[in-house]
């Protein structure tokens, strides 16, 4: 269930920037912040959900001192997001049932 509902979130963040232009202010979409908060309250135990939140955090606050820029934090976000949907997957496969035939 969690697993669904991670690659749900992500999906429909991914898929909501790469709709948007390139220039887009990912760090203060009242609409993607929301969505977070909402995460948060709801899976405040997930340690991927709250990895990823504040990461999001972190880059936002950095790209804002100017100690990085907009498109570095977009890859950095990218490639957590990625390692995070395989640690996830690699979490539900350790607990799904192996059926042999």
């Amino acid at each position: 269930m969690k697993l669904a509902i991670l690659l749900n979130l992500l999906v429909l963040v991914t898929a909501a920037h790469a709709q948007e232009p390139a220039q887009a202010d990912y760090c203060h979409d009242a609409s993607i912040n929301n969505d977070w908060r909402k995460h948060i309250a709801a899976y405040p135990q997930d340690p991927i959900i709250l990895k990823l939140a504040g990461l999001r955090e972190g880059l936002c606050l950095m790209i804002e001192r100017g100690q990085i820029t907009q498109e570095q934090g977009i890859n950095i976000w990218e490639d957590e997001r990625q390692r995070s949907l395989v640690d996830r997957n690699k979490e539900q496969a350790l607990h799904m049932p192996n059926y042999s035939l």
